[in-house]
């Protein structure tokens, strides 16, 4: 359980720093800016989503499922409009992925 929600902090923090960066470099006539600012609060609330699975444990484990899916949304919209590389949008994929198997997994757990 910590690993994973390492993981999303890891990954919160990578994708967020990255969005904010388009965010500030593009303008808002581009799609870039649109996708970098819808992206920029997933990545944050992603990242906060695995601060609190750190502390709370599996009393959390649904918002962390909604900040999954957020976060895969988010990286799909991004990868289907053609602003997002490869290595954002495996890394916006694969982390959001394994965090919704983790939550299938422990769903049967009584809290």
């Amino acid at each position: 359980m910590k690993v994973v929600a390492a993981l999303m902090v890891l990954i919160g923090l990578a994708l967020g720093i990255g969005s904010i960066f388009e965010l500030v470099h593009s303008r808002p006539q581009t799609s870039l800016f649109w996708v970098a600012l819808f992206t920029t609060p997933v990545a944050g609330f992603f990242a906060v989503a695995g601060l609190v699975l750190w502390l709370r444990g599996l009393r959390g484990r649904w918002i962390v499922f909604l900040a999954a899916l957020l976060m895969c949304t988010a990286t799909v919209a991004g990868k289907v409009l053609g602003v997002m590389g490869v290595a954002p949008a495996l890394i916006g994929v694969i982390g959001p992925l394994v965090v919704v198997g983790w939550f299938l997994r422990t769903r049967r757990v009584a809290v």
